[in-house]
């Protein structure tokens, strides 16, 4: 079980290329060692994919072409090998949207889908705020924020809890949408929530679980839905939960899930403020469920204050990425600025090594001198330096007073 003082969060100070202006209510995905950010915004909605090399530290700007999709945000965002899908969001204030679109990362190339509706049942309505989890060949999409008013300018906001299961095709393109009957309890509607896929080595029979998001109100329950029997549950969990909350991040790194950031209830009691201030703030809590027991564990408690700047400051609307071990968070929203009625966005980059790096293979002399030697191992991704300890090697009796005799240098 890690402790808060073992996390060793990292800023990303040194970097190279067009850096993507900050924003909120992106999504981002990891291809390899590429980060790739799309939609989100501040002061409206942005439509460029940006994408951030984690082992050279570069940022660039791909040319894409194709049918290039508008600017979106509160998106899905899934992808399935070096093939990304674009799933809804919102297009601009009170108008949202329920196309799909994938991306050929290896070419660039995007491409509207037109997925066949489900066999019985209407496709799912335009929405933002959803889930949109990808398993096999198969997405899974629940939830969400639906616009009841015709005129985008007259937001009516229905919290939607429909679950729907879309089929892909092999490399590219799409078969259609279906509805799966499910069993047991559906979870109330939300939208913000999160949703992610886990499959016990020892068990094959793959769960989706949703934790948290919004309905008029914060919430902190966990759900598990079966994907194979599509039966619905709320596990029992161990642990200190996290605070009810919603537009976190949820990524899964081995058998763990972790949640960081997100709006949380305001628990300050600062009688100067109206309550309407006092509703809910950003959040730096970082938490994690142990997939395999259920059980929750804090890394960084939401009490806990951080005068040096050591990890990512409170922030909602952010993205989070998972290359190999090591956790990536970018942007976000860490507040709302009245004075100018618009949202405060972080600019930072940071990442956390949620697991100790690996063990270079076996070190191999190449060459060897008097007074120098050459050796060599295979590069670690996510390491930045190495300690190589070497000792002598003695024979077990008494060395020899041959001085041609070099000694065997070995780490350890």
């Amino acid at each position: 079980m890690a402790a808060p003082s073992l996390l060793n969060w990292r800023r990303v100070s040194s970097f190279t290329g067009p850096v993507p202006r900050a924003r909120h209510g992106h999504r981002a995905v990891a291809i390899r060692e590429l980060m790739i950010i799309f939609g989100g915004g501040n002061e409206g909605i942005a439509d460029e994919l940006h994408v951030y090399n984690t082992a050279t530290n570069q940022w660039f700007l791909p040319a894409v072409r194709g049918d290039i999709p508008p600017g979106c945000a509160a998106h899905g965002f899934v992808c399935d090998g070096t093939r990304i899908l674009v799933f809804g969001g919102m297009v601009e204030y009170g108008r949202y949207s329920n196309e799909l679109y994938e991306l050929q990362a290896s070419r660039w190339l995007w491409k509207k889908v037109k997925p066949h509706p489900p066999p019985s049942g209407l496709p799912p309505c335009p929405r933002l705020g959803h889930s949109f989890s990808l398993y096999g060949n198969k997405c899974y999409l629940f939830g969400g924020l639906a616009n009841e008013s015709e005129d985008s300018n007259n937001n009516v906001p229905r919290y939607l809890n429909d679950f729907y299961e879309l089929e892909l095709q092999h490399g590219s393109g799409v078969v259609g949408w279906s509805i799966p009957v499910t069993k047991g309890v559906v979870p109330s509607p939300r939208e913000s929530h999160t949703a992610v896929i886990y499959c016990k080595r020892d068990s094959g029979s793959p769960k989706m679980y949703v934790f948290g998001g919004m309905c008029g109100a914060r919430l902190d329950d966990l759900w598990q839905l079966d994907l194979e029997t599509m039966s619905w549950s709320k596990p029992e969990t161990k642990g200190t939960v996290p605070l009810p909350r919603s537009l976190h991040t949820a990524s899964v790194i081995g058998n763990k899930m972790y949640i960081f950031g997100g709006w949380v209830p305001h628990k300050g009691e600062n009688t100067e403020t109206s309550p309407h201030d006092c509703e809910w703030r950003c959040t730096s809590s970082f938490s994690y469920l142990n997939l395999d027991t259920t059980e929750w564990t804090t890394l960084v408690s939401d009490s806990q204050e951080d005068k040096k700047n050591s990890r990512p400051r409170p922030r909602a609307g952010h993205c989070a990425v998972a290359v190999g071990t090591r956790l990536y968070f970018w942007s976000g929203r860490d507040g709302y600025k009245k004075a100018l009625n618009s949202q405060v966005c972080c600019k930072d980059l940071w990442y956390l090594d949620t697991e100790k790096p690996p063990a270079p293979s076996q070190v191999q002399l190449i060459k060897a001198t008097t007074n120098s030697f050459h050796v060599k191992w295979d590069e670690v991704s996510t390491v930045e330096g190495y300690l190589l300890q070497l000792s002598t090697d003695l024979p077990y009796q008494a060395a020899s007073s041959d001085s041609s005799a070099a000694p065997n240098m070995q780490d350890q």
